[in-house]
């Protein structure tokens, strides 16, 4: 192999947006995230922006009620 072409492979820390804060491996010093394990809603059980999607069906329906597109009327 040759020498010095490979990255320092060190101590790193990485911080995220909620303030959660780890140690781990890498070849940067410090890494900063937008999303960690304690703060992603798959993970923490927090439903976050699906809550926010919520009634999106109801508004389609609603918005589109009355249209048959061609279907057959029942008798």
């Amino acid at each position: 192999m040759k020498k010095e072409l490979h990255p320092v492979y060190q101590e790193c820390k990485v911080s995220c947006a909620c303030g959660n804060s780890f140690t781990t491996s890498s070849t940067q010093k410090e890494i900063r995230v937008g999303v960690c394990s304690q703060c992603h809603p798959f993970y923490s059980g927090k439903r976050g922006r699906v809550l926010s999607e919520a009634g999106r069906l109801e508004k389609f329906q609603k918005k589109y009620a009355g249209i048959n597109y061609g279907q057959k009327t029942e008798v």
